[in-house]
C-alpha cells in the first residue's frame, strides 16, 4: 500500500497508489456494493459506504488524484487540508509573493525560549533576523545557563535561515497547489519549480512534483528567474549587532590603554615631537623638541591659564606617549598651562610642586578644579 496515503483513500479501496484507474474503478464498485446499507447491516456500513464514495471521487479524477498524492507527501491525517479550498500563504503585508519561506527562530524571553515560525520574503526575514539577534544578544545572558543557552540559540538561528527543510517544502508545495486551484498557473509553476529545486531525498515526492509541473502545462513566454533565498545575507545580518558590540569594546579598550600610556596612536604630527635623550633612565625630549613648544608666558599670579585635569591620566616628560611617564595626574587636579605644541594636541603643564610635563588636550578642562595649596607653583594669587 502507498506510503503517501494521508487520509487512507487507497487503503479504503484496497488498491496500491500506483494502480491504474481501471483497477480503482473495479475496486470501488466491489466496495460500494459490499458496504451499501441496503445489503450490509453492519453498524458502520453507512460510514464505510460514504468513505468509499469520497475516496473514489478523489482518486478517479487524474487531477484531484495527483493533488491528493502530492499533498500526502507533506501532510498527515491530522493536518490535511480540505482539497479544493486551500488557503494561499502570503507575505507579512498579506500580499501575493513569489519568494516566501518559513523562517524559524528561537528567541530568548526571560528565563524561557520562544520558538517562532514566520512566513515571509527575504526582505521581511532580514528585519526579523536583525531584531531577534539584538534581542538574544541583549537578553539571552540573564539566565543561570545564559552563556551556553545563548550560544545554542544563536547557532540554531544561523542554521535554520537556510530555509531548506520539510517546513519549507510543505510551504512551496502547498502554495503551488493553492495557486493552481485559483487558476494562476504562473505562480503555481514558480512555487512547484522552487520545490523541485530543493534538496529532496524522497523519489516519490520528486516524482509527484514533476507530474504536477507537467499537469500545469505552463510555458513562460520568456525565461523566468526563480526567486533566490539569500541565506548568507541573513547570516551576516545576525552578526551585525555582535560586531557592533565587539567594535565598541575594542575602541573602549584602546581608549583606556591610550589614556594609561599602554597604547599609542602614532600620527605624523606626534612623530615630529618625538626626539629623545635619556636622563637618569628616563626618556625625555631633546632640546630640539623643546624649541618647538609654544610658551604661553604664563604668570602664576594670574588665572588666565588655569586649567584642571578632566579625568585621571598620565603626565609624560614629552609631548608623545612614548616618552617616559612623569607621574599621574588626578581628576579635578588644578594645573597651569605653560606651553603647547603647534597642533595643540599636547599641552605643557606645571603642577603644584613645580614639575613640568605634558598631557593631551582632551585631558584638560578650563578653570579651577581642586583648591591650590599654599606655595603652589600653579597659582599664587
Amino acid at each position: 500500500m502507498s506510503n503517501f496515503d494521508a487520509l487512507g483513500y487507497y487503503a479504503i479501496l484496497g488498491v496500491d497508489y500506483a494502480e491504474d484507474i481501471s483497477v480503482i474503478k473495479k475496486q470501488y464498485y466491489q466496495k460500494a456494493k459490499y458496504w451499501h446499507p441496503d445489503h450490509n447491516t453492519s453498524p458502520n456500513a453507512q460510514d464505510m459506504f460514504q468513505m468509499t464514495s469520497v475516496a473514489y471521487g478523489i482518486l478517479q479524477n487524474p487531477r484531484t488524484r495527483l493533488i491528493y498524492d502530492l499533498l500526502s507527501c507533506i501532510y498527515t491525517a491530522k493536518d490535511f487540508p480540505l482539497i479544493g479550498s486551500l488557503k494561499i500563504y502570503k507575505n507579512q503585508k498579506d500580499n501575493d509573493d513569489k519568494a516566501l519561506r518559513v523562517l524559524k527562530q528561537r528567541i530568548c524571553v526571560g528565563k524561557s525560549l520562544q520558538e517562532r515560525k514566520d512566513i515571509c520574503n527575504i526582505s521581511e526575514a532580514g528585519n526579523m533576523v536583525l531584531t531577534t539577534s539584538v534581542n538574544n544578544w541583549l537578553k539571552g545572558w540573564w539566565h543561570k545557563n545564559g552563556f551556553n543557552r545563548t550560544l545554542s540559540v544563536i547557532r540554531y538561528n544561523m542554521q535554520t535561515v537556510s530555509a531548506d527543510d520539510r517546513d519549507n517544502l510543505k510551504l512551496l508545495i502547498h502554495n503551488a497547489v493553492a495557486y493552481e486551484q485559483e487558476n494562476n498557473k504562473e505562480m503555481a509553476w514558480i512555487y512547484a519549480k522552487q520545490a523541485e529545486s530543493m534538496q529532496i531525498t524522497d523519489e516519490h515526492t520528486l516524482l509527484y512534483i514533476g507530474k504536477f509541473i507537467e499537469m500545469l502545462d505552463f510555458h513562460p513566454d520568456k525565461k523566468v528567474v526563480l526567486p533566490y533565498w539569500n541565506s548568507a545575507e541573513l547570516k551576516r545580518k545576525q552578526m551585525i549587532f555582535p560586531l557592533i558590540i565587539f567594535l565598541c569594546v575594542l575602541l573602549s579598550t584602546l581608549y583606556v590603554m591610550e589614556r594609561n600610556g599602554i597604547f599609542v596612536r602614532g600620527t605624523a604630527t606626534e612623530n615630529e615631537y618625538y626626539e629623545v635623550r635619556q636622563i637618569g633612565g628616563y626618556l625625555v625630549p631633546s632640546d630640539m623638541v623643546e624649541s618647538h613648544i609654544i610658551k604661553t608666558g604664563s604668570n602664576p599670579y594670574e588665572q588666565d591659564d588655569i586649567w584642571h585635569i578632566a579625568d585621571d591620566c598620565v603626565v609624560y616628560y614629552g609631548p608623545d606617549a612614548r616618552y617616559s611617564p612623569l607621574r599621574h595626574a588626578y581628576k579635578m587636579q588644578t594645573v597651569r598651562i605653560v606651553g603647547y605644541t603647534v597642533d595643540k594636541k599636547w599641552y605643557q603643564i606645571i603642577m603644584d610642586d613645580g614639575a613640568i610635563g605634558y598631557v593631551r588636550q582632551n585631558d584638560l578642562e578650563k578653570g579651577f578644579g581642586t583648591s591650590v595649596p599654599a606655595g603652589s607653583h600653579v597659582f599664587k594669587g
